[in-house]
């Protein structure tokens, strides 16, 4: 039997969908970000709603996703990589919960 992978967490899917668009350029077909990213349709639209407050992506229904300069910040220096920018993205949330407790 074969070991489980461990689950990702909430800030390695926001890193892999980071790296996702920023591979595409811009995505307008959130399905296949979704199949790209490895997560399902819903919970891909909750991901990018919680990025959109964070201001990482410009996201509106039926006009694409978008990386803002600043997430795009975030991927130039943690230098493309993901767990780097996972790092870098926990001191972003961690920063925004005190910000708005």
């Amino acid at each position: 039997m074969m070991p489980r992978k461990k689950p990702r967490s909430r800030v390695e899917i926001y890193a892999d969908i980071m790296l996702a668009i920023d591979r595409m350029g811009t995505c307008d077909r959130l399905s296949r970000l979704a199949m790209m990213v490895g997560v399902p349709y819903d919970r891909l639209l909750r991901y990018l709603n919680e990025m959109k407050r964070l201001g990482l992506v410009r996201w509106e229904p039926y006009h694409g996703v978008y990386l803002t300069s600043d997430g795009m910040d975030y991927i130039i220096n943690a230098q493309g990589n993901r767990d780097r920018l996972a790092i870098n993205l926990v001191s972003l949330i961690q920063g925004s919960v005190r910000t708005s407790a």
